[in-house]
């Protein structure tokens, strides 16, 4: 009786394992393979400007509009639908979006930090933003229009429209104002 439970259980986990590879080779994997297409080709902008963002586009990442997306920009590329792009939008080189973090409000001393649940949030990037060389942005966070991200920073709250934030973590140091004519 033993023995017969034993087989059935193992050959479920074969299964198991088998659909999950084939899972990973038709799903997962090509959208890997995209994804360091668009962030290490950097013949890609002599191409056409267009071409990045598409790629981003076929790995799940919502883009609306024309966006400028420059190269080595890191992204969750299986977190990639929690991530919206509007029009106009330019990500600088080296910039990195993460849209999962540790869920530290329950670690404690003699806890093991792998064993700690991840938190998801969406990184919304309004209309005519700027995000700057090597920023940080972490997930919950919405960049506002016209709003520009600091080379550097870390952004770990909203940004508001149409103002200049810098620093780690980012911090608002200038609203822009409206022009004259």
């Amino acid at each position: 009786m033993k023995e017969t439970i034993k087989t059935k259980i193992s050959k479920i986990y074969i299964l198991y394992i088998l659909l999950r590879f084939i899972r990973n080779l038709v799903i997962d994997y090509p959208k890997w393979i995209l994804f360091k297409i668009a962030k290490n080709w950097v013949i890609l902008n002599r191409i056409s400007m267009r071409l990045r963002p598409w790629l981003w586009k076929v790995t799940g990442v919502n883009i609306q509009g024309k966006v400028n997306i420059g190269y080595d920009v890191y992204y969750d590329v299986n977190c990639s639908n929690l991530i919206f792009i509007e029009d106009r939008v330019w990500i600088t080189t080296r910039v990195l979006l993460l849209c999962h973090k540790r869920d530290l409000s329950n670690y404690y001393i003699g806890d093991d930090i792998n064993k700690m649940p991840y938190s998801f949030g969406k990184i919304v990037l309004k209309k005519g933003c700027h995000i700057g060389m090597g920023t940080i942005l972490m997930p919950g966070v919405t960049v506002g229009e016209g709003a520009i991200v600091g080379a550097g920073s870390v952004v770990t709250k909203d940004i508001p429209d149409w103002s200049i934030a810098v620093g780690n973590p980012a911090k608002v140091i200038k609203q822009i104002p409206r022009s004259n004519e």
